[in-house]
């Protein structure tokens, strides 16, 4: 990312992406459901999860 003046702002992209990551847990759940279809022969290609008490969605793309 770079400011307005072209220069890298490693700051702001830092900061982006660590806002983007998902949760410990969600991710948790990712990599078992992966582990789980790589035993089978399957790949995983996007993840949608709720959660039940908040309603908030978390979404993983590969």
């Amino acid at each position: 990312m770079k400011n307005n003046e072209g220069y890298p702002d490693p700051t702001a992209s830092k900061a982006i992406h660590e806002a983007d990551k998902l949760p410990k847990h969600i991710m948790d759940v990712v990599h078992t459901l992966k582990l789980v279809a790589g035993m089978v022969g399957l790949r995983i290609k996007s993840v949608e999860l709720e959660d039940r008490k908040s309603g908030k969605r978390y979404t993983w793309r590969r």
